[in-house]
């Protein structure tokens, strides 16, 4: 079973691409002797919190009348 496809495959290839690169990481830093706390750290894809507030705005219910 593979992970959830987005509905956007580009950034389906984008996060496909940050996985890669965290697993290379991730191997490099335990043949470094490196610890597991600290190689999971708090890299998170962050959203863009103006985009997102805007969307969260724009999908409001419409008031009709008053």
């Amino acid at each position: 079973m593979g992970r959830k496809r987005s509905k956007n495959p580009r950034r389906d290839e984008i996060m496909k691409y940050v996985r890669a690169r965290r697993a290379i990481e991730r191997a490099e830093f335990y043949a470094d002797g490196g610890e597991m706390v600290r190689a999971r750290g708090l890299r998170l894809v962050q959203q863009d919190k103006k985009k997102q507030a805007n969307k969260r705005a724009c999908r409001k219910p419409v008031k009709l009348g008053d």
